[in-house]
């Protein structure tokens, strides 16, 4: 295989995957008027409990200032809290609200139903078989990155 084939490939995989992702969570997140970053964001809120803007920077590779303004918009919006660090102001904490966790949940709830229905009905062989290439395939694309 050449690189612009690979490169190619590569290109149609993460439109189709990022097009499929959004087929599926922007119906349940439109309801709630929110992205399909400000979810994402919710969601490493969720997996953390807290988290700091910067840590969340690095798990979802977003930059300060464009992780800094969504944050407040989901603050204004009653979804989360912003909390500067008492010993260290430049650190912000990020955790949710009251009405931020009824609507996690909510969220959850609904994807649930929808990919739960799912897993339930396929073969768990062939569902691990999938979240293996997952991972074979992020090891690989890092093993390209380092070599580069």
């Amino acid at each position: 295989m050449k690189g612009l084939e690979l490169k190619i490939l590569l290109w149609d995989f993460w439109r189709g995957l990022r097009d499929n992702v959004d087929t599926f969570f922007r119906p349940i997140v439109e309801k709630y008027g929110l992205t399909m970053m400000q979810i994402r964001i919710l969601m490493e809120i969720k997996q953390y409990g807290h988290l700091t803007v910067g840590a969340l920077c690095s798990e979802i590779g977003l930059s300060s200032g464009n992780a800094s303004t969504m944050c407040k918009k989901l603050e204004k919006a009653g979804f989360i809290i912003r909390s500067r660090d008492p010993n260290d102001e430049r650190f912000v904490e990020l955790r949710f609200s009251a009405r931020g966790e009824v609507i996690i949940q909510e969220i959850e709830d609904t994807a649930e139903k929808k990919y739960g229905q799912f897993l339930e009905t396929n073969d768990e062989e062939e569902i691990m078989d999938f979240v293996d290439c997952i991972k074979k395939f992020n090891g690989f694309m890092r093993k390209m990155i380092i070599n580069n």
